[in-house]
């Protein structure tokens, strides 16, 4: 369809619309009159420059046809594109075939211009390779490498493109080339979240998450450093439900370094069952925890296989001495820890069709009271099951050191019965707890969602095979996401 076609076609649509929009209006506004004026005079304005618009962009076809039909790089050629171009300045089609004249005369620079013009105005992937072509024939490879990325990410298939990105990468030094495709296109695991690729250049991801889950530990008096709290009237096992709210955007600086920022929201409660005393609460605490910054690096990739390292700093931006108090009972619930926290890993992926596979290790490194350091390590395989669906399991694994925290405890409130019928109370102590780590390994396994170009749905569940019987481990996890990358 002509550029004229499309345009006269979108009139008489706006056209039809406003008719059912006015016809709407004289049966259900006693109010019409001034409404009909209003529409009247918007079509009476929009008909004729529309139909203006069309017959230009008509008589400009007539001109690229022209021009079409010569295909010798003549300034004959060049001169109907242009006046094409006169007529319908948004015609892609007559900006793209001048700026190859121009490149057949060696004027690389104009040819780049019009190309940059044409690629503006449409989905159209034959610009971003013309001007890759531009590039190398001036011996700008670097430039040539990313326009050709460009165009193979909007047409995987496009075999011209390959070829000339081996060239250009080849003239760079590169010859463990990596030929990017679209990253949407590889699946990434949802609770191996930091796969082995990196963004290309330019790109955003946005990423929500939404976890809940239940953690449970013992409590004893052997856990205390020092003199314990009275604990008769206190319970034998803690628990604390736990929503947390993530927020991810990660930003493609180059095609081999991504940067990110990772914001989080926090709700915990505790329960605290006090039975000597008939009381059952439930302090709990809301705020936003510590934010992770996230630097990660691509060191070797080939086809669909990468290679990355990449670190999480996490800066103290949760409030370590939150307390939440219910039915008087008081309990400090950490929303962060306290200190600034290094994560350095590897990440790798690879897709052997129809598997993705992804794995890494880290370690965690704590500044912080509130919890000791952690390793990880992680393996998942992405597989399509269904149309639209994508299924996957994940092993994690983790190891944690213990820890020495501060921790409040309210654990006495009176004597029922006492002399005057007065309660003392309530009795609270601060303590030195020695939080033990251990081994926890979880089978994960979830679905993800196709929902439009780029965007993503998923829901996931951890379920622990293996886990420590004292310290601090999940019950289960529960996991919503959303994903969108903005090329």
């Amino acid at each position: 369809m002509s550029v004229g076609e499309r345009t006269r076609e979108n009139g008489e649509l706006l056209l039809l619309i406003l008719m059912d929009f006015q016809a709407l209006l004289r049966w259900s506004m006693p109010l019409r009159k001034p409404f009909f004026v209003i529409i009247s005079l918007a079509m009476a304005w929009l008909l004729p420059w529309s139909a203006a618009v069309a017959d230009d962009c008509d008589e400009a076809r007539k001109w690229y046809d022209e021009g079409s039909a010569l295909r010798d790089h003549s300034e004959r050629e060049a001169s109907y594109y242009l006046k094409a171009i006169e007529l319908c300045p948004d015609y892609f089609e007559a900006h793209n075939r001048l700026g190859e004249v121009y490149k057949a005369w060696g004027a690389y620079e104009r040819a780049i211009k019009e190309f940059v013009k044409a690629g503006r105005k449409s989905s159209f992937v034959e610009p971003y390779y013309n001007v890759g072509e531009a590039y190398r024939m001036q011996g700008r490879y670097d430039l040539a490498a990313e326009a050709f990325v460009k165009a193979i990410r909007m047409r995987p298939d496009f075999r011209k493109a390959h070829n000339q990105l081996k060239y250009v990468y080849k003239k760079l030094g590169k010859y463990d080339f990596v030929i990017d495709t679209p990253p949407d296109t590889i699946p990434i695991s949802i609770f191996t979240r930091i796969p082995g690729m990196t963004l290309p250049k330019g790109t955003f991801l946005f990423d929500l998450q939404y976890k809940f889950w239940e953690q449970r530990a013992d409590l004893d008096a052997g856990m205390f450093v020092g003199k314990p709290p009275p604990l008769f009237d206190a319970p034998s096992k803690r628990k604390t439900d736990v929503e947390a709210w993530i927020l991810g955007l990660r930003y493609g600086l180059t095609d081999s370094l991504t940067i990110g920022v990772i914001p989080m929201f926090f709700s915990r409660e505790a329960e605290v069952p006090l039975p000597y005393w008939g009381i059952d609460a439930k302090p709990g605490v809301k705020g936003f925890g510590d934010t992770v910054l996230l630097t990660k690096y691509r060191l070797w990739g080939r086809g669909r296989t990468h290679l990355s390292v990449y670190n999480l700093l996490s800066i103290p931006t949760g409030d370590e001495d939150a307390e939440g108090e219910e039915k008087g009972v008081v309990r400090k619930i950490p929303l962060g820890s306290g200190g600034y926290d290094f994560t350095p890993g590897i990440a790798f992926t690879t897709v052997k069709e129809p598997f993705t596979f992804h794995a890494g290790v880290s370690y965690v490194f704590t500044e912080g009271r509130q919890a000791g350091d952690e390793f990880y390590g992680d393996l998942a395989v992405v597989f399509p099951r269904f149309h639209q669906f994508i299924s996957m399991v994940e092993l994690n694994y983790r190891w944690r050191d213990s820890r020495l925290r501060q921790q409040l405890y309210q654990t006495r409130f009176g004597f029922p019965g006492s002399p005057g019928g007065e309660e003392p109370g309530p009795w609270s102590f601060e303590s030195t707890l020695e939080e033990p780590g251990g081994h926890a390994l979880f089978l994960s396994p979830g679905i993800q969602i196709p929902v439009t170009k780029g965007l993503k749905a998923e829901i996931g569940f951890q379920i622990p095979i293996k886990r420590s019987n004292h310290g601090w481990t999940e019950v289960f996890v529960v996991h919503v996401g959303l994903r969108k990358y903005f090329f």
